[in-house]
């Protein structure tokens, strides 16, 4: 990440935004542990994946809070070490996104210490690289 953001950063992936524009069980306690960490960093993929899922959410209050929910972040840029790191076999399998979420973590991984993340896989991935996955519930 270089200059930016002082302090450490938490990852946010696709499964935990979404949280913050549609109301689900997990979101008082995300939002709440969210409070802790001001510094915010995702794929710059996630605010195609935010208006995608806000579309299909459908209307436009939704599609505003997705937006809104990516405001905060500081967004990383797909590159080619993200493509190779995705391409790498990882256990368990991940699906595109998921793996393209994990290699720009790890990208970044001496300036995150937590990813926010609660789809399994990705989490589980998450979780052997060491990169401190975490899910409130």
């Amino acid at each position: 990440m270089g200059a930016g953001p002082v302090g450490p950063a938490a990852y946010i992936d696709a499964s935990a935004l979404v949280k913050l524009f549609k109301a689900e069980v997990e979101t008082a306690a995300l939002l709440a542990e969210l409070a802790q960490w001001p510094v915010r960093v995702a794929s710059a993929l996630i605010t195609v994946e935010a208006i995608c899922t806000a579309r299909r959410l459908g209307g436009k209050a939704v599609l505003e809070r997705a937006q809104a929910a990516t405001k905060g972040l500081t967004l990383i840029p797909v590159s080619a070490e993200i493509v190779r790191l995705a391409g790498d076999p990882h256990t368990p399998p991940l699906r595109a996104m998921d793996a393209i979420h994990l290699a720009t973590a790890l990208t970044v991984r001496n300036d995150v210490a937590a990813m926010f993340v609660y789809d399994g896989e990705l989490h589980a991935a998450a979780k052997a690289h060491k990169l401190n996955p975490l899910a409130p519930a």
